[in-house]
């Protein structure tokens, strides 16, 4: 069996998700502005680490021009072609994809690249190994910069993990380990980085987006707990998960709708 947070373990995670990723709209939103606050300039060598469906890279590279050059890297093959599809759709030239492990780059130099970002990616990777490996990778005087959820958010997921309770599934917020400003801060020090802005936001959700709560949930990090259910009881779980989403969209919209999240940057 896989390790939690192991390559084998994440990208059929990933694979299943690739398809409806970018349904999420707020996806898009969350990694345009990750690279709106790591304000990169014409020309950078940057690194988009567990780039997905290379939202991050995509905005990334509309900035660098064609001078400069992203490096996408992902373990998941399903996501990664969905990148290349959005990558030929928008006509850019200066993104290259590459099949690897976000934490173990070996294929590349020390010093290799000027902005290492990922968005929305360390929670499926160990922090220590991700930022360790991306400050070799990162050159002096260089900048990383990831998102992450505050933790107990989004509130969805959080309902999420209430309910799976009530049938015996006892699911962790992934969000914990880089869930305050703080523990980014000690997360980027402890790797070797001066932490350099720490952004505390809120993102908000459509009620389109709750539509795919369910899916978002069961096919992420807790599939392989819910796959443990019975039919019976799987089918259960979602009823009473997506009336009790229903019943807080109505009585309390705003919150249901919009999380707390950081964006944490350090540099070389």
């Amino acid at each position: 069996m896989a390790e939690p947070n192991s390559p084998d373990s994440v990208e059929p995670i990933f694979d299943r998700r690739a398809a409806t990723y970018s349904n999420h709209t707020w996806h898009v939103r969350y990694a345009e502005r990750l690279v709106e606050l790591a304000a990169p300039t014409t020309g950078m060598r940057v690194l988009d680490a567990a780039t997905g469906t290379g939202l991050a890279a995509i905005a990334a590279a509309r900035v660098i021009g064609p001078a400069g050059h992203v490096v996408a890297v992902d373990i998941s093959t399903g996501m990664l072609t969905r990148a290349r599809q959005t990558i030929a759709a928008a006509g850019l030239t200066n993104i290259e994809l590459v099949r690897a492990d976000a934490t173990a780059l070996t294929q590349f130099g020390n010093s290799s690249f000027d902005l290492i970002l990922c968005s929305a990616g360390l929670l499926y990777l160990s922090v220590p190994a991700a930022l360790g490996e991306w400050h070799r990778l990162l050159a002096p005087g260089g900048q990383v910069g990831f998102s992450t959820m505050a933790a107990g958010f989004p509130v969805a997921a959080e309902l999420f993990r209430d309910h799976a309770r009530r049938h015996a599934l006892i699911l962790t917020d992934p969000a914990t380990a880089l869930g305050t400003r703080k523990r980014c801060h000690q997360a980027l020090c402890d790797a070797g980085f001066t932490p350099a802005n720490l952004v505390g936001e809120t993102i908000g959700f459509s009620s389109h987006d709750l539509e795919h709560a369910w899916e978002a949930h069961t096919r992420g990090p807790h599939h392989d707990a819910v796959a443990t259910l019975t039919p019976k009881q799987a089918e259960t779980f979602q009823r009473d998960y997506t009336e009790a989403l229903a019943d807080l969209l109505r009585t309390d919209e705003d919150h249901l709708l919009t999380s707390e999240v950081i964006y944490a940057f350090g540099e070389r």
